[in-house]
Order: structure tokens, then sequence, then C-alpha cells
């Protein structure tokens, strides 16, 4: 396996580093633990993806997102008073930049309550990515050829191990409700949305070592309700 290989849901990683000076390699550990703390982490929270075989989808997210580096400067008592007062400012500011954030409010210890609702239309090759796209938590990808791929957060080996050390964990709920035909996925639960043709498919996220949700559309078929 070449470096920078895909590994499926596991996304990039740079292979053959073993070949590497080691302060390269401690530089790449270093600047990978940057990376995590420098992110949003979401907890106990209820987020759901309507999508429709159309394009048509609704995202929202109700819960908390708690930036790591905060709760770790704040468990070492390096942040205080007004350095924590502008920290806190700049990324309520950060959030709210995106007008689908109806509510951003810090709750202490690095965490803020929010709520996230948004529509949009996903093109036949296109890609939507909640908050943003150095900081997956929610993402809809379509590739052209009538595939989509709905994914929750993924998290490596080093981020679950980064996250357990430092205190912090993930909880909440997820949900999928679409009229396209799944091929592939990892739903804990499939039950049909009342009357109209659309299946709904629920994950409970209990800690970060989860497998992260994940759900592969075909948007030309329309999915096959199960019998009554």
């Amino acid at each position: 396996m070449g470096r920078g290989q895909a590994l499926g849901t596991g996304g990039w990683r740079l292979t053959g580093t073993a070949s590497l000076p080691r302060a390269a390699r401690l530089l790449l550990v270093v600047l990978a633990t940057l990376a995590l703390a420098s992110c949003w982490l979401p907890d106990r929270f209820i987020a759901e993806v309507r999508l429709a075989r159309n394009g048509d989808y609704s995202l929202t997210f109700d819960g908390e997102m708690v930036w790591v580096s905060l709760v770790e400067a704040l468990r070492a008592g390096e942040i205080k008073g007004k350095d924590l007062d502008e920290k806190i400012a700049v990324l309520t500011r950060d959030l709210t930049r995106d007008q689908a954030f109806k509510e951003v409010v810090y709750k202490g210890n690095g965490r803020f309550k929010v709520r996230y609702e948004r529509t949009g239309f996903l093109y036949p090759k296109d890609e939507f990515i909640f908050p943003r796209s150095n900081n997956p938590i929610i993402s809809l990808k379509s590739r052209g050829d009538g595939t989509v791929t709905i994914r929750s957060t993924t998290l490596k080996s080093m981020d679950k191990k980064h996250i357990t050390e430092s205190g912090l964990g993930m909880s909440g709920k997820f949900r999928v409700v679409t009229d396209a035909m799944p091929y592939a996925g990892n739903p804990q639960a499939a039950r049909p949305r009342g009357f109209q043709k659309f299946m709904v498919y629920d994950w409970l996220v209990k800690g970060v070592n989860d497998p992260p949700p994940v759900l592969e559309l075909n948007m030309n078929r329309v999915v096959q309700m199960p019998d009554r």
C-alpha cells in the first residue's frame, strides 16, 4: 500500500513514516494532535438528515459542540478572565457566520449548546459538510453516478485515544430519512415513515469507539418498503 493511499472509512493516512527521521515522525504526531485539539467534537446530540431522491435535503443538529483545545486549556489553568471571554466570542462568531446556526450558547467547560437547521439541494456531483470541510461531523456526498454517502463523525485511533485521555466523550442519536434505495451501511434500526414512501434509519452513538454511522444510497432507485 503506497503512501497516502485511502483506507476505507478511516480516511487518509500517511504510511511509510518509519523511514523518516525521528524528529520528522515526532512532528507528524504533534501536528496530528494539534489538528484534533483545534476541532469541534459533537456530544449529547440529536441529528437528522432528510434526503429525497430529487436532491432536496435538510439537516438538523440539536445538542452540544465541544472545542477540544478550550477544554484542555481550562483544565490546565491556561486561560481565564478576559482571555476566556475573548476566546468564547471568537468561537461563537466562527459558528454564527453560518446563518443555519439558529442558537449558539456557551455552557461552560468548552461546551456550546447549538441548534442548526439547514435545507438545500444536493447536485449529482456535490458535497455538503457540517460544520465545515476540515472538521466533518456530518457529510453528504454525491459522486455523479447516482450514489450518495451519508456519514457521521469518523475518528481515527489516535483521535479516540486523545479524546478519552482528555476526559471527553461523544454520545447522541443520528437519523436518516430517505426514499432512496440503500445498498450498504450500518443502521441499527429501520422502519417506514408513516404513510409516505420514506424509510427511517437510526443509530445510537454511545462513545468514540462506536462504528461511525454510514449509509450508502442509490438515488436512481426507490426504496423498497417492508411488508406489513
